[in-house]
C-alpha cells in the first residue's frame, strides 16, 4: 500500500479491483474551505480508457509491482504483435495498440521494453525518440543547404522531412509520437 500523496507518474496500482497506470499526479494544496486533495488521472490497462480521481493525500492504494522484460520482436499476426522473451525463448503476443505509434519502428530483432503483471503482459515503455538509417534521398540543392527540408525514406519505409544536409546512409534521429525529424547521429 502506497499514500496518494506519494503516487508518481508511470505508477502502476489497483483501484476497485481494476490496474491502472498513473498518467500524472498533481499534489492541490488545500484552502482554508476545500482540503488538500491529489489530483491523478489514470489509464486503465484493461480497456485502455482514461479517468480522473481526486483522493485523500493520505489515502492508501495499492501498488502493483511490474516486471519490465526487453522483448525481441519476432512477426505480426493480424492485430497481435509477437516477440520472444530473451531468457525463456517464449512468443509473448501483444496488441498493436499497446505500441502505439512505436509500431511502425518495428522491425525484426527490433526490442520493446513490456511490462509485466505475473505472465500478463500489461503495457509497453515506449521510447521518446528512434535512432533510424536513411535508406534513400536525393542530393542538397546546390546553394540552398538550410533551405527547406526535403522528403528521404528511412530503413522501415517510411517518409520524413530532413534538412538538405542528410545524405542516404545516415543515421538519424526521429520523435516516435509526431515522426517528424530531431537531429543527425554521427
Amino acid at each position: 500500500m502506497v499514500k496518494a500523496s506519494d503516487l508518481r507518474n508511470g505508477n502502476c496500482i489497483r483501484l476497485n479491483g481494476e490496474l491502472y497506470k498513473v498518467v500524472l499526479a498533481e499534489m492541490k494544496v488545500g484552502t482554508a474551505k476545500l482540503p488538500s486533495s491529489v489530483h491523478v488521472r489514470l489509464r486503465n490497462l484493461q480497456t485502455g480508457t482514461q479517468t480522473e480521481q481526486r483522493l485523500h493525500p493520505e489515502a492508501k492504494v495499492e501498488d502493483v509491482i511490474v516486471e519490465i522484460v526487453n522483448l525481441i520482436f519476432s512477426y505480426r499476426d493480424g492485430d497481435t504483435l509477437y516477440f520472444m522473451h530473451p531468457e525463456t525463448f517464449e512468443q509473448v503476443g501483444i496488441p498493436r495498440q499497446m505500441a502505439g505509434s512505436y509500431e511502425k519502428f518495428i522491425a525484426d530483432g527490433s526490442q520493446l521494453k513490456v511490462e509485466f503483471y505475473g505472465e500478463q503482459p500489461i503495457d509497453a515503455v515506449i521510447p521518446p525518440t528512434v535512432d533510424v538509417t536513411v535508406a534513400s534521398t536525393g542530393p542538397a540543392l546546390h546553394g540552398d543547404v538550410n533551405s527547406a527540408p526535403k522528403p528521404a525514406t528511412i530503413e522501415n519505409g517510411m517518409e520524413v522531412h530532413v534538412p538538405q544536409f542528410i545524405k542516404t546512409g545516415d543515421r538519424i534521429r526521429i520523435d516516435v509520437a509526431s515522426g517528424h525529424y530531431l537531429e543527425r547521429l554521427h
